[in-house]
Formats: C-alpha cells, structure tokens, sequence
C-alpha cells in the first residue's frame, strides 16, 4: 500500500489580507493594553489622593480634637471610603501603642467592625472568623467568653488568636480562660504565634497552665508536650508549691526531643530542692541519646552549684560522643575556676577548643567595644 501526500500551496495573494489582519489584531491588543493601563493608574492616583485625604482627617480628629467625633464622620462617608477607612484603621492600630491606641480604637464600632467581627465569630466560615479574631485583637476588645469557647477551638491557630485578644485586652481571667483556649478539648501543637501566646498567657500566673499539665499532659501529642516545656522553661514566676511531677516524667519519655526538652526546662529551677532530688544522674549518664544528654548539661550548668558541677563533671567524664563531649565542655567553661578537676583531663581537646572559642570570643568583644568607643568620641568631634 502506498501513501501519497500531497503539498497544498497557500494562496500568495491572501498573503496582504493575512498580514492586515493579524497587524489590526496586534495593534488592538496594544491599545487594550495601554488603555487598561491607563484606567488602572488612574484609578491607582484616585484611592491615592482618597487615602491620604482620610488619612488626613484621621490624624487630624485622633490629635486635634477632644471628641473625634467618629461616628458623626463614618456616617459622612461613603460606603467605599468606609472600607479605606477601615484599612487605614488596621494600619494604625498595629502601630500606636497606649493612649493613642485606644482612643482610636473607638473608631472600631463607629465602623461596625465590633459587631460584625462578632457575627463572623458565631456563623462564618474559618477565614471570617480568623478575619473577626484579628481585628478584635487589634481593637483590644474581647468578646463574650462563651462565644470563644463554643467558635474558637476548631483549630490551634483560632485557639492562639481567642486567647491573644485576651492577652492584649489585658483581662483578669488571661490566665485562666486563655489555657483552657488554648489546652482544653484536645489540643494539637501551635505555629511559633501560638507558642509565642502560651508563653504569654502563663506568664502572667503559670498555675493553670501547671494544673493542666499535671491532670493532661500524658494524653498530648509529642509536639505539644514541647511547646509547653518550652514556655515553661522561660518562665519566672513560679512558686515553689507549684506540680512540676509531669515533666519530672518527660525524662523518662520515648521521644528524645521530650526528654531534651524536660532537661532544658529543669534548668530554670536550680532553686526548686524538691525538684532537683527527683533527677537521677545515672539517668542522664545511661540516655542513648547525645542529645538529650547535652540538654542535660545545660540544665546542670545552669544550676551552677557544688553539687550540680560535681555531678556535671561526672557527667563529662563518662561521655564518649565528640559533639556531646563539646557541649560539655562549653557547660563546664564558665563554671572553670570551681571545678575539682582540670577541664583538659576531663574532655580533652574538646576543652581546649571551648577555651579556644571563649578566647576569641572575649578579643572579639573587645575590639567592638575599643570601635564603638572610637565611634561615639569622632560623631562627638573629640577626634
């Protein structure tokens, strides 16, 4: 079987009606190009000249005047100007501090934010509803608890966001209603926001945070028992009645980055007698792991006293991973001129290199100083 193909020619004459054609099709697209152009900076110049208009009249009524007057204004506005106004809102509210910050803040519900964040809390979506948690934040103006509770804990980042409007609000139960936001009904692990907020809340009276920790923290996912040793090891208002059993029970946890965690937590409490009986040395000498190991050290650096160097140095004596052995000798460093033994007996040359590093460190910090000094005498004209 054969196949014949056969070449059609295109029409020559066709050709200048083709390259018309497709010139008027190029030249309207450069002038839809243009044109949309055109109306877009137009448009651009226009929200411009809006915004700095009521950007204006913003300063002017927030600094100028003892009654802004804010609703008089928003009721002056049209609806497109309101939704400039409120961004300009947002803007300024994550800049002002104090005063300056609440009194504008009231413009908030002049604008129906208040209430319309509100609504978005009890029947929007997820987005609407962390759209309506930040301004509330923003506005510093904390919604009824029962709708945090019952909206707000689908989810650890609208958990974060519930309790940092407490946070900001200043509330008398940040504490207590701010960790159960945060660490009641299941909870799963936080963004860095989240953590950055538990810290903040316990902070203020870390006991219900320890109470939950005591009653749940066997029940946490890994990650989250974590965050919560890392919030806790920052920490400086605890008494010492407080139930720090749990993480007294994260050493002997599975999970290494737990166990480390635990050790780098117990390193805030040197102060903590009863604390400190409960952890063993022989326990920190036999963990697998190098890493939790080296948390260990910090914990005993830390503490800093006879007892706890005497123990550290045990500690170093016996260790056999080289990254360890360097860890150990920059936690047996500072502590250098109390130690029963010579620091290159006990480590080596990962002592010599900590010396090394900490003699560098301090020439370092010299010459900075001797430049900033030279610095502040030639901007004063001394030359």
């Amino acid at each position: 079987m054969t196949i014949v193909l056969q070449t059609v020619e295109f029409p020559t004459a066709l050709l200048p009606w083709f390259a018309l054609v497709l010139g008027s099709l190029l030249v309207s697209v450069a002038l839809l190009t243009v044109g949309n152009s055109m109306r877009r900076a137009r448009k651009r110049r226009e929200q411009d000249r809006v915004q700095q208009s009521l950007r204006n009249e913003l300063l002017g009524r927030l600094y100028g005047s003892d009654d802004p007057e804010w609703e008089a204004w928003v009721d002056s506005l049209s609806a497109s100007d309101r939704e400039e106004l409120e961004s300009l809102l947002g803007f300024y509210l994550r800049e002002l501090r104090g005063s300056d910050a609440a009194r504008l803040a009231e413009l908030g519900p002049a604008l129906g934010i208040t209430d319309r964040s509100r609504r978005h809390i009890e029947t929007g979506g997820y987005w609407k509803r962390l759209h309506a948690l930040t301004w509330l934040a923003l506005l510093r103006d904390p919604p009824d608890r029962e709708l945090l509770m019952n909206h707000c804990r689908d989810t650890p980042r609208e958990r974060a966001a519930a309790a940092r409007i407490l946070y900001l609000s200043e509330t008398d139960d940040l504490a207590t209603t701010g960790t159960t936001l945060l660490l009641g009904a299941n909870p799963s692990s936080f963004s860095v926001f989240g953590i950055d907020t538990l810290y903040r809340v316990a902070e203020s009276d870390p006991e219900p945070l320890f109470a939950r920790a005591t009653a749940r923290y066997d029940e946490w996912v890994p990650a989250l028992k974590q965050q919560v040793l890392l919030a806790t090891r920052h920490l400086n208002t605890v008494s010492g009645s407080a139930d720090l059993s749990w993480i007294i029970r994260s050493l002997s946890s599975p999970h290494e980055r737990v166990r480390a965690d635990a050790y780098r937590a117990l390193g805030a409490y040197g102060w903590h007698h009863g604390l400190r009986a409960q952890v063993s040395l022989d326990s920190i000498v036999e963990d697998p792991s190098p890493i939790v190991r080296t948390s260990a050290y910090r914990m005993l650096s830390e503490w800093g006293d006879a007892d706890a160097l005497v123990a550290l140095q045990s500690a170093a004596a016996a260790e056999t991973d080289g990254r360890a052995q360097a860890d150990a000798a920059v936690a047996l460093y500072p502590h250098r001129h109390r130690l029963e033994r010579d620091g290159a007996d006990l480590l080596g040359d990962a002592w010599l290199w900590e010396a090394e590093h900490a003699r560098f460190d301090t020439v370092a910090r010299d010459i900075s100083r001797r430049v900033e000094r030279y610095t502040e005498r030639l901007s004063g004209g001394q030359g």
